[in-house]
Parts: C-alpha cells; structure tokens; sequence
C-alpha cells in the first residue's frame, strides 16, 4: 500500500464532545460556510439495506437533505439496494454511465480498483475529508488507510466500526440450559463435539449445527481457520495464494494441512449428525432454522461482546454468544466494506464532502439509518433509540439500522434500547490491539490472472461448500478439488501473487 501517515487531524462535529479546535479545523469550517453560496451539487449515494425498502424514500431524503444542503451545499439521491441486487446494480451503473457517485462492495475493493472505476482520493481527503480522516486515525490508527492505498494514492473508506470479528458461537441459551452444558466450558473448536452430543441425546430433534450463510453455504470454517492459524488472503477471498504467518511464501490454502485438518473436522460432523444432510445446498441460512426452534447454533465473525440482544431480535430466541477463535487483521479484513467514488463522478468535491459529513455528523448518519425521530423511532437516551408503539423493524414506516456496521462512524450512531454503548469503547480498543498480518496493506492485482482468477471462482464455489459442510469426503475430493484448481490457473495466480509480494516486501524495505 502507501507509507505510514503520520496526519493529525482534530475533530470538528458539534456531535463529537470535547474535540479540540486547531487552526486546521477551523479553515475547513470556513471553507465549508463559503462554499454554502455556491450552488447546490447533487451526489448519488447508494446504500444496501438488510431491511424492508419502503416504495418512497422522498420523506427520509429531503430530512437528509435539509441537513447536507445547511452544512455543505450538497443534495443527495439516496439509492436502497437488498442485499441479493446491490452488486448487480452498482456494477451495472458504472458500465452504463448513469449516475452514480458512491457506493460500496463487498470484499470487491481490489476488483474495482483494477478496472479503474475508482476515483482517487488523496487531494480530496486533504480539503475535504480532513476531520473524517482524524476519526479514522483516533478510532484505529494511522495505518488504516493503507489497506485501500495502491501505488500511493487513496481509493476508499473503510467503514468505521469494530473491524475486529473473532469467531463466536451463536446458540439458543434457553437450549444450552435445558442440556445441563454451560457455555464457560467452551474454550474452542474442540470443545464443541461434546455440547452438540448433549444436545442430540436431550434434544434430538433439534438440528446441532448449521451454515452462517447459504448460496453458497459457509460454516464460517474459513474464517475460523483465518484466525486460528494466522492466514492472509492477501486481498483474494478464494483462497488460491495465501500466506500462513511470516514466511512470507504464497501457497494454495486448500493444499495446507491446516485446511484438510478443518475440512476433516467438518466431515465428521456431518457424519456424528451434527449438520443437516442439505447443508452444503440448504436455501435458508441457519438463523433462519434458530428461529424456527428446529437448529441450535452456527459460527460467525462478530465484533465486540454485546451481541445477544442484537441476535436474539432477529431470530426472536434467546441468543447468546462465545468466543471460540481470535481475529487476524489482513488487509481484506479492513477493505472488505470500503465506500468509494467512482471515477465517472462529476462531483467527487461533493462526494468527498458527504463522505465527511456521514463520518463525523451525528444527525446526518442516524437519519440515514433510523429515519425521522417520533415517526420512525423514539428517543430514548443520548444514545438509545426504540421503535414507535406498536412497531417493530418489519412495520416502521423506514428502517435501515441493520445497515449500521457498513457505513459511517459507529460511535456516532444511535443503538437500539438495551444495548451496551461500553462495547463501542471495546471495539475500538480490539480494533487496536488485535495482531496484523505482517503484509497488512497488500493488495493483489488481478489484471494479469483476471481470465485465470473467473476460472478459480466456479471451481470453488463447485467444491467449497461441499467441503465446509462436511458432505463430501475430503480424502477423496480435496485431490480432485487441487487437480481443478490447478487447470483452472492455479499455479499462475500464485506465481503472480508471490512476485508481487517479494516486490511490495522489498519496497517497504527501502
């Protein structure tokens, strides 16, 4: 990536109490009441919702927009996306020239960068993003932003939140209470065969185990592998070219012994029952069965400790969690949710400004999230927010609060009634110490293997999810996986990953 930056930049926001004033803060400030005469730009921001989308937005975006045009002359065109379309969406604006200022992606961050569809932020940052800059140095440190710097210059913000995601386990506690287990005795992967044998011997109708996500199925064996054994991606989440500790030799991780041991382990959870038999092909991912009262628990990467009521809101069960493996910060780890400004923007000055506001203004980003206080939720404290009487999430008028860990600053945001604001401080402090890849701030270009890396895609998403799901046999598909991998360009990925590394190694160097 880039040099370590030593910038300091104070805080400005009215929202951020007890932020110091310095001569640099307060030349933006003018700069931003001058440029309030001008005229009014228009920026297409684009954000995916895990919520409802109502049909009309127009009453949320003109509360938005009373607030970006007072501070910064800027109108915005919000854009809401599901989940399953945002990619679809995005990338089918930025082929087509509509308009489209920012957006984010989802560990595509290299993808974009590689064909030039990102606008370059270093001047930007310097007159606009200063204060959001200062946020981002204070809540992780100087070396954030070389994790969306190539040869030097700025491409992206990540999303300022708890960055660290340890591997917990999410279970119904009213279930691990009824089997006589208590989760203190659950120390990692390994202590896991004999809860879920507990549970089938009380409760045996009841599914142990199940994917995090479906389509493709994920067991979230990949990344407890990541954290146990100090993996890096090196900002290619297929897995072919990695880097285990710092050795600094790029391997193909599905040929490690560290991969064929998890996969092994699953197999012989599929096998005990632990696993639905569909779970490599399962449609519904396995909060879904928690809810259900039918599946016990599943493995996901989640931030801070204060996650239960979170989680049990959205399964409607009581759900706890525990900590089963640590985290390990590479760069895709940081650049996974990044915003950027496309390089077709013809407002990127207005774009880098809203960015700023969205990173340092209170009112701005909890509109954006929560919609209008009294209709859409209610006060409750400084920082806590309940929805109306008689409403929930599902019935609110607008709702995007799901969307809270991908956008903006979360110590700004509101939280919903009961939550813990101390595990925002804990965050923080994690996203600090947590220990960082040695090659934190590669990132892969693609463009030399880009034929060879679409090939490596399909044949992972054919072998993978058989495989982290324990339905097929690693002793007899993990060769054929290699065999598929290797003639589907394996080996000049990892070729080009390795040069590339020696290359940014020896830079560092200089």
């Amino acid at each position: 990536m880039s040099t370590k930056r030593g910038i300091t930049a104070l805080l400005l926001s009215v929202t951020l109490i007890g932020s110091s004033l310095t001569a640099c803060g307060t030349e933006s400030a003018n700069e931003t009441t001058k440029e309030a005469a001008g005229n009014v730009e228009k920026v297409v921001f684009a954000l995916p919702s895990f919520n409802r989308i109502p049909d009309d937005l127009s009453r949320v975006t003109d509360a938005i927009n009373k607030i970006t045009k007072e501070k910064i002359n800027v109108e915005v065109e919000l854009k809401l996306y599901g989940p399953a379309d945002y990619s679809q969406k995005v990338n089918l604006a930025l082929q087509s020239g509509e308009q489209l200022d920012i957006f984010t992606g989802f560990e595509q961050f290299a993808n974009f960068a590689s064909k030039k569809q990102l606008y370059p932020m270093n001047d930007l940052l310097q007159q606009y993003g200063k204060e959001m800059k200062g946020i981002l140095d204070k809540d992780f440190g100087d070396d954030l932003l070389e994790a969306t710097t190539i040869d030097g210059q700025i491409y992206g913000i990540p999303a300022n939140k708890g960055m660290a995601l340890p591997t917990n386990l999410v279970y119904n506690a009213d279930m691990m209470s009824e089997i006589g287990v208590s989760a203190d005795d659950i120390h990692s992967v390994n202590d896991l065969p004999a809860v879920f044998d507990a549970l089938k011997e009380k409760l045996p109708d009841v599914v142990p185990f199940g994917p995090i996500n479906v389509s493709p199925s994920d067991t979230g064996l990949v990344r407890l592998l990541r954290g146990t054994h100090k993996v890096d991606f090196l900002t290619d989440s297929t897995g072919v070219g990695v880097v285990i500790g710092d050795d600094g030799k790029v391997r193909n991780f599905y040929e490690t012994d560290e991969f064929k041991a998890g996969a092994s382990m699953m197999r012989d959870w599929y096998n005990k029952g632990y696993l639905q038999k569909d779970a490599a092909t399962a449609s519904s991912p396995f909060s879904e069965i928690i809810s259900s009262g039918r599946g016990f628990a599943f493995m996901g990467g989640y931030s801070g400790m204060a996650l239960a009521q979170a989680l049990s809101a959205q399964t409607g069960k009581n759900v706890e969690t525990r900590r089963i493996a640590p985290f390990y910060f590479d760069t895709i780890a940081v650049n996974a949710v990044v915003w950027m400004i496309s390089s077709r923007s013809k407002v990127p000055d207005a774009s880098m400004k809203f960015l700023n506001l969205l990173y340092t203004d209170a009112e701005l980003i909890n509109t954006l999230l929560y919609g209008i206080e009294g209709e859409d939720y209610v006060l409750v404290d400084e920082h806590h927010v309940k929805f109306p009487e008689g409403k929930n999430a599902s019935t609110v008028a607008y709702t995007a609060y799901l969307s809270s860990g991908i956008v903006g600053s979360e110590s700004l945001q509101y939280q919903l009634e009961g939550a813990d604001r101390s595990d925002i401080e804990l965050k923080l402090k994690e996203n600090k110490a947590t220990e960082r890849s040695p090659y934190f701030g590669f990132i892969f270009d693609q463009n030399s293997v880009k034929t060879q890396m679409t090939s490596i895609n399909n044949v992972v998403n054919q072998y993978l999810p058989g495989l982290v799901t324990g339905s097929l046999d690693p002793e007899t598909t993990i060769p054929k996986f290699i065999e598929a991998l290797n003639n589907a360009g394996a080996e000049a990925i990892i070729k080009a990953k390795q040069e590339q590394l020696d290359a940014w190694l020896a830079n560092k160097k200089q």
